[in-house]
């Protein structure tokens, strides 16, 4: 029975000692309240930090694959005509497409390279006997290679052509303006032979010549000189009594050919050039007219070039642009 009785009390005891603490404190109450409010915002705060790193961080399937992937674009039908096409005009990827280039590269090379080494270019003069069984010149052609033949009298001036022809005009190609003296001539084929006949102005015999290919040497220039004096020749300045035989070693001088088993001279004109020869004659190449000494043979080519045997003499005189000159030969 006591203590039913007791128990209101204890009750109405607790209820007046929390109104009194109100009463005597309330500021401390107040502290109370905010330090719990503070620490359940932060505890809030905690909450949501953690659930966004969670939603941040990609989740994975049982096999610890990832399963937030950006979902792919669905593939539609311009795609895979877009795709066709370029599969259709660009079939090659760049690797190959570089690698055929080099291969083009080797295959046109390989065409383009001759089984042996090119033919040796050479130029000369060569003179024409129209006599009756005289070997005619032979003239070295090449496939590829331009060769032009230049028709002079022995006093090295142009003899116009007037008329040419073929004989086998399938392996060899001509070409002339129908005025000059020089022909163009080329071989359409690798080995060929034939031969061409050439008429000149005033002159009634033609000029054969044989025509072959595939040699170790081409032609690139040949003076064809005829030994008779064409509608173009120079008057003698001076009365000679000119052999009617050229001389094969003033040809060869004529070419750039020194003469065999002569001594070069000193020349005080820096564009001529003297030799000595073991007869005593002396050779003499220049693009001068020579007035004195006498001279026995003299030969000639178009550009100007003159070779001229005469005496042994230490003074030689020349005209130059009109005008008379010495020229000293030092070396005798």
């Amino acid at each position: 029975m006591k203590q039913y009785l007791l128990w209101p009390v204890s009750i109405l005891l607790l209820v007046s000692f929390q109104t009194s603490l109100a009463q005597t404190n309330p500021s401390r109450l107040d502290k109370l309240l905010s330090q719990k409010a503070i620490a359940k915002k932060k505890t809030n705060r905690s909450k949501a930090a953690v659930e966004a790193a969670q939603q941040l961080k990609p989740s994975t399937t049982s096999t610890g694959k990832s399963t937030n992937r950006k979902r792919k674009k669905p593939t539609t039908i311009r795609d895979h005509a877009f795709k066709k096409l370029l599969e259709t005009a660009l079939p090659l990827t760049p690797e190959q497409i570089l690698e055929l280039r080099r291969q083009q590269d080797e295959s046109q090379r390989a065409v383009a390279t001759t089984p042996k080494a090119p033919p040796r270019p050479v130029s000369a003069t060569l003179t024409v006997d129209l006599s009756p069984g005289v070997t005619p010149p032979i003239i070295r052609l090449a496939a590829g290679f331009v060769t032009s033949l230049v028709f002079v009298d022995a006093t090295g001036q142009p003899w116009p052509v007037v008329d040419y022809s073929l004989g086998n005009p399938k392996n060899f190609n001509i070409q002339w303006d129908k005025k000059t003296n020089t022909l163009f001539m080329q071989s359409t084929s690798v080995y060929a032979t034939g031969n061409l006949a050439v008429r000149l102005q005033d002159l009634d015999t033609p000029v054969m010549i044989s025509l072959v290919s595939g040699q170790s040497n081409v032609d690139y220039r040949v003076d064809m000189r005829i030994r008779a004096r064409g509608p173009n020749a120079i008057a003698p300045i001076v009365q000679t009594n000119m052999p009617g035989a050229i001389h094969a070693d003033l040809l060869n001088v004529l070419d750039g050919v020194p003469p065999p088993e002569s001594q070069e001279l000193d020349v005080s004109d820096d564009f001529s050039r003297a030799w000595l020869l073991t007869n005593k004659k002396l050779i003499f190449r220049t693009k001068l007219t020579v007035l004195s000494p006498a001279w026995s043979a003299v030969v000639s080519s178009p550009d100007g070039t003159r070779v001229y045997e005469m005496g042994n003499t230490p003074l030689i005189l020349a005209i130059s642009h009109g005008k008379t000159i010495k020229i000293q030969v030092k070396g005798l």
